[in-house]
């Protein structure tokens, strides 16, 4: 079961920068513009870091912050809570969750799981990031079992940062009582981490491990045997795992479209202004296209599920890999090769899809999703198609730094 540690986190001196300038929402997430609007806010942002010119730079950027007191490390190991409220048609909602680190370990084992792939190229930046700078900019999220929400029935005190960013707002609090730490890092040694978002940094870290061990050993226990994560209950009632909408690019989409109806049944139609998720009656097997301003709500036929259902029981149950499913066996079309002639782009909002969406172009909208089904294919062993999911909102780049220059865990709780 998970080690998991309180730590000696960096943070941004408050006295030296306005914290809603320097940080950022996770990297993956964003584009060259927004990369660059972050970039311009302030000369300390994070993704001076987190996505620099260069390695080089971005070390020297590092050291330079840390020898001018714009990062400072906490004097003692301690936990941090992290509350996040957002809207969500119509309603403020709040989710709760940790930041901590948790102890590395390969997927074999069972106790950290996965549930999408990794592409080498992304891991290959990630290392060197990582090799040369000896810090982690960002937290992987995580998820674990509490059915009673006990790891978070906490009133934390010491705010630390309260950051507004995208009308979401971010507090976050340090927790250094021991007794607490105790509480929350021994309910953790007994739970699985589900691999929320951050596939490709937590394989990076593994390889991190590696490279460092080579150097330094594998004992005494040192930082780089452990990753920085945010964890949240997999059954807290705010935890969105929202589905990866997408916009094909196609030469001939009505003919799509219109052989669609060998294999799925169009159920209803109505206009994008006044669609809604309710229209998703089994989400299985339902998905929308949208086409010339209209939006058609198609059913995978029982007996075409059935057999998708034969092949794999467990991903069946998601709408996302029924409907490649059927792209593949009925149009022989692949979305990786879509993917790799710049042919579909991937949204995570349904009006996003709306207002993007071209006239030769269809827009395929999916079901909102339960966590529990991540669980459920973490569990066998099985990987979700590429961009499956989205989990709502995201945490943000740059509250807390992680190093991991090969520092002894010394400390005792």
């Amino acid at each position: 079961m998970p080690d998991c540690l309180p730590f000696y986190g960096w943070r941004y001196n408050p006295e030296k920068v306005k914290i809603e300038e320097v940080v950022a929402p996770p990297y993956d997430v964003v584009g060259e513009e927004e990369k660059a609007f972050y970039q311009k806010k302030s000369p300390y942002n994070i993704f001076h870091l987190e996505l620099p010119e260069t390695y080089q730079k971005a070390k020297h950027l590092l050291e330079e912050w840390i020898r001018s007191q714009i990062l400072v490390k906490e004097p003692k190991p301690c936990l941090y809570f992290y509350e996040l409220s957002f809207m969500r048609e119509q309603k403020t909602l709040s989710r709760k969750g940790w930041i901590l680190l948790v102890k590395l370990h390969h997927f074999e084992e069972g106790i950290v799981l996965p549930h999408e792939k990794v592409f080498p190229k992304v891991t290959d930046d990630r290392f060197e990031l990582l090799k040369t700078t000896g810090f982690q900019f960002s937290q992987i999220f995580g998820l674990y079992e509490d059915p009673d929400l006990l790891t978070i029935s906490y009133s934390p005190k010491n705010l630390l940062y309260e950051v507004t960013l995208d009308q979401q707002t971010h507090h976050l609090y340090q927790v250094s009582e021991v007794d607490i730490i105790k509480e929350v890092t021994d309910y953790l040694k007994h739970q699985k981490i589900y691999i929320a978002d951050g596939h490709h940094r937590y394989t990076t870290a593994l390889r991190y491990k590696e490279y460092m061990e080579n150097k330094l050993g594998t004992t005494p226990p040192r930082d780089y045997h452990y990753i920085a994560m945010y964890v949240c209950p997999i059954e807290e009632p705010n935890l969105l795992m929202l589905p990866t909408h997408r916009i094909y690019r196609l030469p001939n989409p009505e003919d799509l479209i219109q052989a669609l109806k060998n294999w799925a049944e169009k159920v209803y139609t109505t206009e994008p202004i006044n669609f809604s998720q309710n229209f998703f009656k089994i989400k299985e097997r339902d998905f929308g296209i949208c086409f010339k301003n209209k939006v058609m709500i198609f059913r995978i036929k029982q007996e075409v599920y059935e057999r998708f259902q034969q092949k794999d029981p467990v991903l069946s149950k998601l709408t996302l890999y029924n409907f490649l499913s059927l792209m593949e066996q009925a149009f022989q079309i692949k979305e990786e090769s879509l993917k790799e002639q710049n042919q579909v782009e991937f949204i995570s909002e349904v009006r996003e899809v709306f207002n993007h969406v071209k006239d030769q172009e269809i827009g395929v909208i999916f079901p909102e999703l339960s966590p529990l089904i991540l669980k459920e294919v973490a569990l066998q062993g099985k990987r979700m198609p590429h961009k499956s999911t989205f989990f709502y909102p995201k945490i943000l780049t740059g509250l807390v730094l992680n190093e991991v220059r090969g520092k002894p865990l010394d400390f005792k709780l």
